[in-house]
């Protein structure tokens, strides 16, 4: 196992500086709910060919894609929700991964305060960690946003 673990970390130390943008991350616009409503913040995230990130429950050595939200007084941030990983085998071990386009929902609780006809901005950073099939890139991240509108 320790020799696999340094097989696999050895080309991210002697490899050139990769190109940042492994996935292209995207806010889906135009979220809407009505004052003290849930509403679902949707990510649409698309690997490069031949690149995955690392899913929830990849393992101690990888880091898995997150989404971090800015402080904003009129949302109150819930769950974050997955969908269903793919498996890959690196060295005997099971990976959990994302290869193929899939979406994240980032439940936000709209303030009761808030009227009819207003507008919310939201902001965050997704963060993740994308490789190929013989080395890791640094992590990366992208600045994502929405305007939600009031109901």
């Amino acid at each position: 196992m320790r020799f696999a673990l340094i097989a696999a970390i050895l080309p991210q130390l002697i490899s050139p500086a990769p190109k940042a943008g492994h996935a292209a991350v995207a806010a889906v616009p135009d979220p809407a709910g009505k004052p003290g409503e849930k509403v679902s913040l949707v990510l649409d995230v698309q690997p490069k060919p031949n690149i995955h990130v690392y899913a929830p429950g990849s393992g101690e050595f990888y880091i898995p894609i997150t989404l971090k939200l800015n402080a904003a007084p009129q949302v109150k941030a819930g769950k974050l929700v997955y969908p269903k990983s793919e498996t890959m085998i690196f060295a005997d071990e099971k990976v959990a991964v994302f290869a193929k386009p899939f979406q994240l929902m980032q439940e936000v609780t709209l303030d009761k305060a808030l009227k009819a006809g207003a507008t919310v901005a939201v902001s965050g950073t997704v963060n993740y960690q994308a490789c190929d099939d013989k080395v890791c890139f640094p992590p990366e991240s992208a600045p994502v946003s929405w305007t939600v509108t009031v109901k």
